[in-house]
């Protein structure tokens, strides 16, 4: 945990993270706002001081596709799928984890202000929930999909 003072972009996903959703949010020691969801666990917003304007709200490495019952083909079709069918969200797999299977990690990434200008409070309290709302709806459909899949097989 980061005992240094918080930067101003930081500070101010803190705030809203708290406020507007009610959770005990964080900053790390890279300057990301690291709270936890009630139904998901941990999520971050990984901020950036020379690129203040793009948000990029992750949930990490929540699922591997052998936990699913899914090869890795199966699991970066039921990826894909996912990625197709819902707004805003990205899930990805690391592409160099060959010692363990890989886990899938979710995020909404957007530009939220223009260039080299720090979004403002009111837009990252009017769009703070949708995103979460977003990755929340994401996990979900990988979840769905995987089941559908494990069932057309049989």
């Amino acid at each position: 945990m980061s005992t240094s003072t918080p930067s101003p972009l930081s500070a101010l996903y803190q705030t809203v993270v708290q406020e507007e959703l009610g959770f005990v949010a964080r900053v790390d020691d890279e300057g990301d706002v690291v709270f936890k969801h009630p139904d998901l666990g941990t999520l971050y917003i990984s901020l950036s001081e020379a690129d203040p304007e793009f948000l990029r709200l992750v949930y990490p490495s929540f699922v591997a596709g052998n936990e699913l019952g899914l090869t890795r083909a199966q699991f970066l079709e039921a990826i894909n799928t996912v990625n197709n069918r819902c707004k805003a969200i990205k899930l990805t797999l690391p592409q160099d984890q060959v010692d363990r299977p890989a886990r899938v990690s979710s995020a909404v990434e957007s530009f939220v202000a223009g260039r080299d200008t720090m979004p403002t409070e009111a837009l990252i309290r009017a769009i703070i929930e949708r995103c979460v709302s977003a990755i929340r709806h994401g996990a979900a459909e990988l979840l769905k999909e995987s089941v559908e899949m494990k069932q057309a097989a049989q």
